[in-house]
């Protein structure tokens, strides 16, 4: 009985991290969130508080989970690529080419 209360305790003080991470807070917002939580235990009304931030907070930095592609700069060498493709085929003009080229390059600066 108590091994269940002990792992239910953690899983309530756990819930806010949770909702936070799927909203794609980080850093430093996950942090004072994760605080806050575990400082329930002493201070109840803190975890009221963490579940609040983790609820209405809108994080700095978006986590996009969704996006399983690769860095941006590899995709950038791949539209480099594209655009070569095109040139050689005479689809695009070397001016075009060279035009597109730094848009890519100076966007990342490679």
């Amino acid at each position: 009985v108590i091994i269940f209360f002990i792992c239910f305790l953690i899983f309530i003080i756990r819930v806010p991290i949770i909702i936070a991470k799927s909203r794609g807070i980080c850093d430093n917002e996950l942090n004072t969130i994760a605080i806050l939580s575990w400082v329930g235990i002493f201070i109840f009304f803190t975890w009221f508080i963490a579940l609040i931030l983790a609820l209405i907070w809108k994080p700095d930095k978006w986590i996009d989970k969704n996006n399983t592609s690769q860095p941006n700069h590899l995709n950038d060498w791949e539209a480099l690529e594209k655009l070569f493709r095109l040139k050689e085929q005479g689809i695009i003009s070397q001016t075009e080419f060279e035009t597109e080229k730094m848009k890519i390059m100076s966007k990342n600066n490679l």
